[in-house]
């Protein structure tokens, strides 16, 4: 064969080779070139023929995919190191030479060792549950049911961490079947709103916390209840009203006039009556609300006549007889004369201002409901359209009239 054949041969192959040989080598992630105040982080894949291949005294690279894992790359040896954060100081654990493969395990279980205890991690439920009602603008009344409800539902689950009740989803469904099952929908539905309002506070402070676990409960509400009066049981109920002595007659004709809760006409002070513009202020209300009504002109001559029979130099409209200084009983009940509760009478007023065509809005100022739940809603100021209100309430006051035949 002529020298200058051999010599192309020789050529060609030589190229072939070199060919094969750029083919069968794994890819390196170049070094990142450094950038003028910022010191750039080389990383390579998860590869053990691509850490193989690492060019020699190259320094630290990061392992693609594998939480706080490098490689350094000696003149002979490849050698593995984890490091994590842990309370703002950086923890090393340097693991030598090994397979890539059992790297990452090591590096996997080291890096969960290392992780960094929630700032709630030991709280339990009744201290989270405690300094939730005293750390949130909870009304007076909120904070008591908070309180009691813990007392009452809860007292088996006081003691157990958060941590640990976020990991048991099964435990809370269960809780919530018994106490359906027990207590009704009504107060299950409560307690797991309360349990999760208290667990999502938490973890917005604890992000390692589980999800919450009444994600796994299907809480279902109690049907809306049908309790307004039709027209002969509402003069059932006046003649229940008329045995009544004058204190609690004027009483339940407050709470009928005005729709409102039982405990905002219970705790009703003479200075939040304003008679010479016909308004009633509401100083206890739902979530520690106030807001002021307009009085019918029936309500005004009621509380002016009652004035002038109740206990004089007292601050409430409605004194104890029992308690001097004191509002009537919370649980002022009158049921056993037929006397509902006050609570069908709020939905008694409600319906007739569905029947008169009452708008949305008026409604829910006149009954001190949120107006939340629109944006345009919040614009609204409650104290600039009161006297917008009189005309519906001096029309549910003839509606009780024409009925009850006053």
């Amino acid at each position: 064969m002529p020298v200058s054949c051999s010599v192309s041969l020789y050529n060609g192959c030589k190229g072939m080779a070199s060919r094969m040989t750029r083919q069968n080598t794994p890819k390196v992630i170049p070094m990142p070139t450094q950038t003028a105040g910022k010191r750039q982080t080389k990383i390579v894949p998860a590869i053990q023929a691509v850490i193989d291949a690492l060019p020699p005294n190259s320094g630290w690279w990061r392992i693609q995919g594998s939480m706080g894992l490098y490689v350094r790359s000696r003149a002979k040896v490849k050698s593995y190191m984890v490091q994590r954060k842990v309370r703002g100081r950086l923890v090393q654990k340097h693991l030598g030479p090994m397979p890539l493969s059992k790297a990452r395990r090591e590096a996997q279980r080291i890096w969960n060792s290392l992780k960094p205890a929630g700032p709630t991690s030991k709280l339990t439920l009744g201290e989270a549950w405690n300094r939730y009602v005293e750390e949130r603008p909870l009304s007076p009344k909120s904070r008591t049911l908070y309180r009691e409800n813990l007392k009452r539902y809860l007292s088996n689950w006081a003691g157990r961490t958060l941590e640990a009740i976020g990991e048991d989803r099964a435990g809370v469904r269960r809780l919530y079947t018994d106490l359906r099952r027990t207590r009704g929908l009504a107060i299950a539905a409560q307690v797991m709103r309360e349990l999760a309002a208290v667990y999502r506070y938490w973890r917005r402070v604890d992000l390692d916390l589980p999800p919450c676990p009444t994600e796994a409960v299907d809480i279902q509400h109690p049907k809306p209840r049908d309790w307004a009066l039709s027209g002969d049981e509402l003069r059932a109920w006046w003649a229940g009203v008329q045995r009544l002595r004058p204190l609690k007659q004027t009483f339940w004709l407050a709470l009928l006039l005005t729709g409102a809760r039982r405990d905002s006409i219970r705790l009703l002070r003479w200075a939040d009556i304003d008679f010479d513009r016909a308004l009633l202020r509401f100083s206890t209300a739902k979530a520690g609300r106030t807001y002021s009504i307009p009085m019918c002109h029936r309500l005004v001559d009621l509380l002016r006549q009652w004035r002038e029979q109740a206990v004089p130099d007292t601050e409430w409209v409605f004194e104890s007889p029992r308690r001097p200084g004191k509002p009537l009983y919370p649980q002022v009940r009158d049921d056993k004369r037929g006397i509902v509760s006050a609570h069908h009478l709020r939905h008694c007023y409600r319906t007739v201002l569905a029947q008169l065509g009452c708008p949305p809005d008026s409604a829910r100022l006149l009954l001190g409901h949120s107006l939340s739940g629109d944006v345009s809603r919040g614009y609204i100021t409650a104290a600039v359209v009161v006297e917008s209100l009189r005309p519906w309430a001096e029309a549910v006051a003839a509606h009780y009239e024409r009925v009850l035949e006053w």
